[in-house]
């Protein structure tokens, strides 16, 4: 029988061995460690600081006088607009529609905004159009989705009280952002009498935990969590503080006009659905059309669109021109 010898390498050979691909895993931890917090807080931060759109137009365009005014939000921060003066022999600018844009947009950006102004207008309706902070021509650096808006929004409504525009009734006219700061401005201002509401969402907080993906083009993780988390931090203070549905107590008796898309993927319609419970309403007073995206509802149906809004304040509102007929 011969004799069989086996050789073993040192245990601290085997060791050794490993230790490159120890090395290389924990590298690899320490990156991704590095990774996900610098891409969530650059993200975070382009969210809350987004470049500024240029206007591409004025009201001329479309054959509306309008003069540029500009007034200061609570903080101090100048906020740059339009004030388009109803027309007519018997207009008197007494009933006035302030509009409020979306987010990352500016007063033209959304696609009703100008051709609605223009039917407002011709059927006897003063509009103040104007750009949230850190748009279009205003001042500032960081948009906060609602919640400094908030404070802009009633500036722009102060304004116009200011120039004795409205005395006898303000509405407010809003898309998506602005949609949702309209619900949340008109809550703390009685003197808005009727608002009709595009593409809102609901609580901002929770639309971000659902929805923010689609606008950081990141994997909901491990991103969204840390970018949740970076927010806060930068405009100073939680995204639960900008929630319509908390402000409906002091909105159940004002006329509100829901619109939103059935198609929407940026702020599901279930978002204007909950705020219409929330005001023990029917669900009939949110107008919807099937295939429209995100305030894209004009886009399908212009005339219809322009029809209602006007009919809607002017059921609310009143008008120095009961007879007119909107126009696009």
């Amino acid at each position: 029988m011969s004799n069989l010898s086996f050789h073993v390498k040192p245990l601290s050979f085997r060791r050794r061995k490993r230790r490159p691909y120890l090395r290389i895993a924990l590298i690899l931890l320490a990156l991704i460690a590095l990774i996900i917090p610098s891409v969530s807080g650059y993200v975070a931060w382009s969210l809350t600081h987004p470049d500024k759109k240029p206007l591409a137009a004025t009201p001329d365009s479309v054959g509306l006088t309008y003069q540029d005014i500009e007034f200061a939000s609570a903080d101090g921060t100048l906020l740059r607009g339009w004030f388009l003066p109803a027309t007519g022999s018997a207009a008197t600018n007494d009933r006035l529609i302030v509009l409020a844009h979306g987010y990352r947009g500016n007063r033209l950006s959304d696609k009703p905004s100008l051709p609605t102004a223009k039917a407002l207008v011709e059927n006897g309706y003063a509009v103040l159009m104007f750009d949230f902070r850190n748009s279009g021509l205003s001042d500032g650096t960081l948009t906060t989705v609602g919640l400094l808006e908030k404070d802009d929004l009633l500036a722009a409504v102060r304004y116009a009280e200011g120039q004795g525009y409205g005395s006898q009734g303000i509405g407010l006219l809003g898309f998506s952002m602005g949609a949702a700061t309209s619900l949340l401005a008109a809550a703390d201002a009685p003197q808005v009498k009727a608002l009709a509401v595009d593409s809102p969402f609901s609580d901002l907080k929770s639309y971000l935990q659902e929805n923010l993906p689609h606008w950081s083009h990141l994997p909901e993780f491990p991103f969204t969590p840390v970018i949740l988390r970076a927010i806060p931090l930068l405009i100073g203070h939680d995204t639960g503080e900008v929630s319509p549905i908390q402000a409906v107590d002091r909105l159940k008796d004002r006329p509100i006009l829901f619109i939103h898309g059935g198609n929407d993927q940026a702020i599901a319609k279930h978002h204007s659905d909950k705020v219409v419970e929330a005001l023990a309403r029917s669900k009939e007073e949110i107008w919807s059309v099937p295939a429209a995206g995100h305030v894209g509802t004009y886009e399908l149906e212009p005339v219809a669109y322009v029809e209602k809004v006007v009919s809607f304040f002017k059921v609310h509102l009143g008008s120095q021109q009961e007879e007119g007929t909107p126009s696009l």
